[in-house]
């Protein structure tokens, strides 16, 4: 485990550089529109979302025109700066905490953000306090046991790489248990819609061929699961969750 200078310290200075391309290309902008639509059923006015970890703004972009307030939070200035470019309001802080106050906002999302976290429940605490009562969470993440279980098989070959760790692996259970003990109800978790591109697959060798293989089965998993109604499952690579912050008289 990183501690919080070194984690903060890569995140600010070293990610843009690498995975700039990831955060503005048009690699997910499906995945975007999948959860802004989750996102507008459980809230169908739009008002003040926050995007933590928004990277160069793109989930901003696409919230803003559709009529919400969009804030981004992120610790890397180059990424901060080229949402500003883009006319976004985004600010270089690190989460937690949150410069904003109390109830304040509609929603909060993380995206592909929570498992890089060295403390993943100090920041769902402080989604909860900026959220109004009744407001959402929305999360996606890479499905812990599963990326366990391939990681497992590929290494047979050498390929334990492509299975995807951060920080933190997330499953199903563990929303369901750890959401409603932070004071969110409503707690839904089901598999998340593949990336439409792979911004990652760009190395030479053997390792592009075995991630677009993977990329593939992903998405023929996903529309199989869809058919026969057992996305709710959340057996894909990624998972994404909806829940809401408990209203006055629920407990926390």
């Amino acid at each position: 485990m990183p501690t919080e200078e070194e984690a903060v310290s890569f995140y600010r200075d070293d990610y843009w550089v690498h995975f700039r391309t990831e955060q503005i290309g048009r690699g997910r902008a499906n995945v975007y529109v999948q959860a802004l639509s989750w996102l507008t059923d459980r809230h169908p006015a739009a008002g003040m979302l926050v995007d933590v970890g928004c990277g160069g703004g793109a989930f901003l972009r696409h919230c803003r025109e559709r009529g919400w307030r969009a804030i981004g939070f992120d610790p890397s200035v180059q990424s901060v700066a080229y949402a500003r470019e883009h006319g976004l309001e985004a600010y270089a802080e690190k989460w937690p905490p949150c410069s904003l106050p109390d109830e304040s906002a509609d929603a909060v999302t993380f995206i592909n953000v929570l498992d890089h976290l060295r403390d993943p429940f100090g920041v769902l605490g402080e989604a909860w306090r900026i959220l109004r009562p009744g407001g959402v969470l929305y999360i996606r993440v890479p499905n812990g046991p599963v990326h366990m279980n391939l990681k497992r098989a590929l290494n047979a070959i050498g390929l334990g790489q492509l299975a995807v760790f951060h920080l933190y692996g997330f499953s199903r259970d563990a929303f369901l248990h750890h959401l409603p003990r932070l004071g969110f109800t409503s707690v839904a978790v089901r598999m998340a819609m593949p990336s439409q591109e792979d911004e990652y697959g760009r190395t030479e060798g053997v390792r592009p061929t075995f991630r677009r293989m993977l990329k593939l089965a992903d998405r023929i998993a996903y529309r199989l699961l869809r058919i026969f109604g057992l996305d709710q499952k959340a057996w894909a690579p990624t998972i994404e969750v909806m829940a809401c912050k408990a209203f006055l008289g629920t407990t926390r």
